[in-house]
């Protein structure tokens, strides 16, 4: 999920190590009574005083064996238990790495997030929050202020949602900044599988720690431009600090998106096998949405026109999709044979500010 969002064993280790010394300490000195002063027959001899037995410490538990996993690009390090199988992916401003246990019950999340300026905990703390509220079923047990590792100074969210695989899943995420970076640690899983591996989960994140200095340097930020398709005969205009991405799902010729992800707008292309009226269309694809969308919500609908007088037909709906909650506004084109779609989407608590954005871009499409 969370998503959306690195592990060790060594601390648990030791302190259960440390609390079974203690016990074994404590516990394990057997009481002794003095004898009584009495005077032996001289036919028998006094028995010796009896030393008191030396505790035997209880035996030491084995280490955890664990991977150290650094990354100096990015300027941080994490342990986790060995055997964890680890997986990352980087973009232009993002890096992220995941880890899951082999039964696959708990997993790893560790995401660094760039932006233009220094940004504060307070202001990284709020865009999180606001994002995690898109999670469906989210719901938060306990937040605040923590300090993890060598004195780290971080945000911490305890709590429950869906993941993308439709399951809800416990979760303790960390947030934490370093100039123009903003770092997200945590682990979730099955609430039970979560539960009884609390102190492990603590311990990796614990095990978090910043290096002294990283080598990645984001790019500037996209001017902004027009994307325009020979192939499908359109062109559409995206504005500054977006970027175009060709993602190679069916059907979708490009996906237009701001540096943080959201907002975006996704144009799809489709041949139909005989031409259709834009009303039909617009009927075919909102009972698609309404039937594969979980938690579908129609807000409003109607025919448009698009900034350069192309007939458009919109409804604006939210819903979960690829286990997030989104707002979205559907524009549908239809040319002959060809049919475009358009969806412009944010977050919920984040619609209302970019549906602005959203209808420039939308706004743009135009057909060649």
């Amino acid at each position: 999920m969370f998503g959306k969002r690195g592990q060790m064993g060594v601390l648990l280790v030791v302190l259960v190590t440390i609390g079974l010394f203690v016990a074994g300490c404590q516990c394990g000195a057997e009481e002794i009574t003095p004898a009584p002063e009495t005077t032996p027959a001289p036919e028998t001899p006094a028995p010796e005083p009896m030393s008191p037995s030396t505790p035997t410490p209880a035996p030491a538990q084995e280490e955890m064996a664990v991977t150290l996993y650094e990354n100096t690009e990015h300027g941080f390090s994490i342990e986790y238990p060995e055997g964890w199988a680890d997986s990352s992916h980087g973009g232009a401003t993002s890096f992220y790495v995941q880890v899951t246990e082999p039964e696959g019950s708990l997993s790893i999340t560790l995401s660094v997030d760039y932006r233009p300026e220094a940004i504060s905990l307070a202001d990284a703390v709020s865009e999180s929050k606001e994002y995690m509220e898109s999670v469906p079923h989210y719901e938060l047990f306990s937040e605040g202020d923590v300090t993890i590792g060598d004195g780290l100074s971080a945000y911490e969210m305890i709590g429950q949602g869906k993941e993308t695989s439709g399951e809800v899943e416990k979760f303790r995420y960390i947030i934490l900044v370093r100039e123009k970076q903003i770092f997200w640690v945590g682990v979730d899983g099955e609430p039970d599988r979560f539960d009884e591996q609390r102190q492990l989960v603590d311990t990796i994140i614990d095990s978090f720690k910043l290096m002294p200095s990283y080598t990645f340097a984001p790019p500037p930020p996209s001017p902004g431009g027009t994307y325009t398709s020979a192939e499908y005969g359109f062109s559409i205009t995206y504005p500054e600090g977006w970027d175009d991405y060709a993602t190679g799902q069916y059907g979708e010729v490009v996906d237009l998106r701001a540096a943080a992800g959201i907002p975006g707008v996704t144009v799809r292309a489709t041949k139909l096998t005989e031409e259709t009226t834009l009303g039909q269309a617009a009927s075919d694809i909102q009972g698609m949405y309404g039937e594969m969308v979980g938690d579908y919500e129609l807000f409003s609908e109607g025919e448009i026109t698009l900034d350069d007088g192309t007939p458009a037909y919109e409804f604006v709906f939210s819903g979960t999709m690829q286990g997030y909650l989104l707002k979205t506004k559907c524009i549908i084109v239809v040319r002959g044979e060809d049919e475009f779609v358009m969806t412009g989407y944010s977050i919920p608590g984040s619609f209302e500010q970019d549906e602005s954005v959203l209808d420039e871009v939308i706004g743009s499409f135009h057909l060649e």
